[in-house]
Formats: structure tokens, C-alpha cells, sequence
């Protein structure tokens, strides 16, 4: 049986990765969800002077019911949504939590405390200056699930087709393993396609030499990216089997780098007609937090869902 935690917070968003994942799990019969919501904050002033006063206690538990009562009502809609959609209401589980230390890390601690299979969130309308300055309850699970593989949905993205991003790293390799796993003995036969995008010597370094150093540099950078890429396709083809996919579903497409990693990705995903694109944590050259790759493809990508594996 496969798990996944859908956050659930009742907006417009939230309805687009509701639909998504009902979408999924069409083609995957043994998928099971928990619908996730954490309740407002209760005020630190009232929950003090509840410990010293009868009124100030009377008020705080008419909150608390009232908190619990309104998120039961917002998982009952999407669960609604989601049976009416085709689900069974046996493979939905609505989860209310009170808020303990913030959205983010409640969703995370139960993500590992129940080690679900993924986590399902939307694609907040938030601009680069206001994340700067309020922060984003996505942007947070996006920077620090460091097990659960995060889907995070824009729009419509029904098409049933997958684009992986591939580079021959470990994290490309644990991308593989995971859609593999998501999809294997599934109903439907989705296309998958694999992209590789040759690396530039600029990505490496930025300082410039001279034309035939260059040239040379720029050789040995293909030469071990094509090794790599050689070795991941053998690793790749034992993904495949061990989750029941033919050898021949490992196609993949190799492109000239251009200005933007992100954006070849998003384009090809838009002309090969692919509602998902499966990208790794960080690339072969990426640091520690989430890859500048995968985070612009995040933010940029319309109609899509973004599955982040870490």
C-alpha cells in the first residue's frame, strides 16, 4: 500500500492538488490518502490566562472547538470532492491537527512520524519579495523535507504523461526510484520520457580562458558526462525491473544545454504534453538547500506538478 499526505487549507489552490492527486490515483489502485489540515494558532495571551481564569478557560476550549470544527468542515469538502471523483472513501483519511510549532513543521513531523510515501501541496501565488518578507508555508516544506518526496501542484495538471530531469547523480537515480515506485502495476499506461541536458563548461566555471584551453576543458566535462550518463542508464534498467517496467520504458533524451536548465525542462515538458515533471533535489553540482534547478522549474512551471525528491 502506497500513502500519500495532501495538505488541505480550503483555497482555490489547494482544490487544483486535490484534483491532481484524484487524478493519480486512477492509475494506482493501492493509493491511500490522509488529508492533512493544521488549525489557526490559538493566542499565547488567552492560553496564559486560561490556567488562572474560569472565563479566559470557557473561551479557550469555544476556540478550540470552533477551530476543530472548521477544519473538520474544509477535509470533509475535499474528501467529498474526492469521492465524488471516483475515490474510495475507505482510501481517504482526514487528518485535523492542532497547531503545535508552525504549518510547515507540523505537516513535516507527521510526514515522517507516519512515513508517508509523499506529500501532496499547492503552489502558493506568492511573489519572490513576499516570501522574502512573510515567508511561505510551501517554500518551508520545500526547504526542509529532507525524506518525503514533495508534489507541488499548479493549475491543471491532468496530462498523465512524466517528464524526469535526469543528470546521472544519486538524486536523479532516487527521482527514478520513486516515480517508478508511484506508478508501478498501475492501470494506466502513463508516458514517461527522460531528459538529459548536456552540461557547459560555464556551469562549472566562470572565468574564461583561452579558445583551445576551452575547448579542451569543455571536452573532458562531455566525455565524463557521457560516462555518467552510461552508468546511471545501467543502474536505471535494474530501477525498472525491480518495479516491473519493460526495459524499453528507458528512453532518454539528450539536449544541448541552453541559457536555462529550468526553462529546456519546462519547455520540453510542455511540448512532449507532460503534466509531471520528476526532478531530483539537486544536481551534480548543486548545494545543500533546494538546487537553483529544480527551484526555479518549481516556480515557473504553469499547469504542472512538480514532484521534488530529496
Amino acid at each position: 500500500m502506497r500513502k500519500i499526505a495532501v495538505a488541505v487549507d480550503g483555497s482555490l489552490n489547494c482544490e487544483c492538488a486535490v484534483r491532481y492527486v484524484t487524478g493519480i490515483a486512477a492509475a494506482i489502485p493501492d493509493l491511500h490518502f490522509v488529508l492533512v489540515h493544521i488549525q489557526p494558532p490559538l493566542s499565547q495571551y488567552l492560553t496564559e490566562e486560561a490556567e488562572r481564569k474560569p472565563k479566559a478557560l470557557k473561551a479557550l476550549r469555544a476556540l478550540m472547538k470552533s477551530n476543530k470544527a472548521e477544519s473538520e468542515k474544509m477535509l470533509d469538502k475535499a474528501k467529498n470532492e474526492m469521492v465524488r471523483r471516483g475515490i474510495d472513501p475507505l482510501r481517504i483519511e482526514p487528518c485535523s491537527r492542532v497547531r503545535f510549532s508552525g504549518v510547515a513543521e507540523d505537516i513535516l513531523d507527521l510526514c515522517q512520524t507516519r512515513s508517508f510515501d509523499a506529500l501532496a501541496i499547492a503552489r502558493r501565488g506568492i511573489t519572490r519579495l513576499q516570501e522574502m518578507i512573510t515567508g511561505s508555508v510551501t517554500t518551508s516544506l520545500l526547504e526542509h523535507a529532507r525524506l518525503t518526496p514533495t508534489w507541488v501542484v499548479d493549475g491543471d495538471a491532468s496530462n498523465p504523461n512524466f517528464l524526469l530531469a535526469v543528470d546521472g547523480s544519486p538524486n536523479s537515480l532516487r527521482a527514478l526510484d520513486h516515480m517508478a515506485f508511484m506508478l508501478a502495476g498501475g492501470s494506466i499506461d502513463h508516458r514517461i520520457h527522460m531528459l538529459h541536458i548536456k552540461p557547459r563548461l560555464q556551469d562549472f566555471c566562470e572565468i574564461d580562458f583561452d579558445p583551445d584551453a576551452m575547448a579542451a576543458a569543455e571536452q573532458v566535462l562531455l566525455d565524463d558526462d557521457r560516462r555518467c550518463i552510461d552508468d546511471f542508464h545501467a543502474q536505471a534498467l535494474g530501477v525498472l525491473k525491480k518495479n516491473g517496467f519493460p526495459p524499453d520504458r528507458l528512453q532518454i533524451r539528450t539536449i544541448d544545454n541552453r541559457l536555462s536548465i529550468a526553462r529546456a525542462i519546462r519547455d520540453t515538458a510542455a511540448e512532449l504534453k507532460c503534466g509531471t515533471i520528476v526532478v531530483g533535489r539537486r544536481g551534480r553540482t548543486e548545494g545543500k538547500f533546494t538546487g537553483s534547478v529544480s527551484r526555479k522549474v518549481i516556480q515557473k512551471a504553469t499547469d504542472t506538478a512538480v514532484w521534488l525528491v530529496p
